[in-house]
């Protein structure tokens, strides 16, 4: 995917490795182990385009890669990923439910991170 790094230069950001994806003030971030890129358009856009394969949009800042969440903090209402112990994304009250049951899913495939 073709996104900006902060002082607007282009580069590439392959799919798979990205955590997740957040909006602040009308900007699109996407966010990978190795930083934060600029992606200018909106969630809503990003959640239609990337649900077919594993995006779910668990707050309305943020669409989340599936594939990367490694766990959930109930307390602080977070999802932790891999590979980045300090990114999170929060998940609100409603989406809750949703991300236990892929996570419980993911155990019981055998499939848990």
């Amino acid at each position: 995917m073709r996104v900006l790094r902060r002082d607007g230069t282009p580069c590439i950001v392959r799919e798979e490795d990205i955590l997740y994806f957040s909006s602040h003030q009308n900007t699109i971030y996407v966010h990978t182990a190795e930083g934060e890129f600029v992606y200018p358009i909106s969630l809503s856009e990003l959640h239609a385009a990337y649900g077919p394969v594993g995006y779910e949009r668990y707050d309305r800042s943020n669409v989340v890669n599936t594939e990367q969440v490694a766990s959930y903090d109930s307390d602080r209402k977070v999802a932790q990923f891999l590979n980045a112990a300090s990114s999170y994304a929060t998940v609100s009250e409603p989406n809750e439910g949703k991300l236990l049951r892929l996570l419980k899913q993911r155990k019981e495939k055998g499939t848990g991170l």
